[in-house]
């Protein structure tokens, strides 16, 4: 619910604030194959998605015997379970796609904003295909599912088997850095350059531990998620120029 919210918010700034005037040059075919592409493939992993089988009872109580089997680097993830983090992390991921609005403070940006909006839901569009397709395709069990304490019925929903990787870390860095990629493009002599950066870097690492302390990444898969993240965020503007 959260990703189509992402996508309803962005399609409206960018209707009622488009501008093609910018140094990233006007709307072009690179917009269509870009924005359509991740359209097109979010969707497919969409209903990639809804064919995955929910763990049953049995499979889950097999997983417990199943834990030393997980690589050490994210054994101990099966062993955390915070709701109250899972719900911080959730406020990340919602606040992300504002991240960009910040550009209407600046001079620079403010009058052009459109389209450097456009270009910003090209890139959560990016995330979300790449992101979705990698969920359905792995169909890997969170380490809540390994965790005995842990309630039954979560571990009995679609979701428990899209572990990897994580949405919440990929979303929120692709985010944060695509809004510091255009801003830094946007003002080579700034000099809050570093300040700029140093925000897009921290934000989607916070939300990254919140995810593994809630239980529901391993390490591997915040990791993960920070890199496809920090790629989108860093190409997709320079796909325009």
């Amino acid at each position: 619910m959260a990703l189509r919210q992402h996508l309803v918010f962005w399609f409206i700034v960018v209707c009622f604030a488009l501008n093609a005037q910018s140094v990233y040059g006007p709307v072009d075919y690179r917009d269509a194959w870009i924005g359509g592409g991740g359209a097109g493939l979010y969707g497919a992993s969409f209903l990639l998605t809804k064919k995955v089988e929910p763990l049953s009872p049995e499979a889950v109580s097999s997983l417990y015997e199943q834990r030393d089997d997980i690589w050490k680097i994210d054994r101990w993830v099966t062993r955390q379970w915070s709701p109250a983090a899972q719900h911080i992390s959730d406020g990340f991921i919602l606040g992300a796609p504002a991240l960009p609005l910040v550009l209407l403070l600046d001079g620079n940006t403010n009058r052009k904003f459109g389209r450097h909006a456009l270009i910003a839901m090209e890139g959560m569009l990016l995330n979300l295909a790449l992101m979705q397709l990698s969920k359905a395709s792995v169909r890997r069990p969170r380490p809540f599912v390994f965790n005995p304490d842990v309630p039954l019925p979560p571990k009995l929903e679609r979701d428990a088997r899209l572990s990897f990787f994580s949405g919440h870390t990929s979303t929120v860095a692709t985010m944060s850095f695509i809004s510091a990629r255009l801003y830094t493009d946007l003002n080579p002599d700034n000099r809050h350059d570093g300040l700029a950066w140093a925000t897009a870097s921290v934000l989607p690492a916070i939300t990254g531990y919140l995810r593994v302390r809630g239980g529901k990444h391993y390490l591997t898969d915040v990791l993960v998620g920070y890199a496809a993240g920090m790629a989108i965020g860093l190409v997709a503007p320079r796909l325009h120029r």
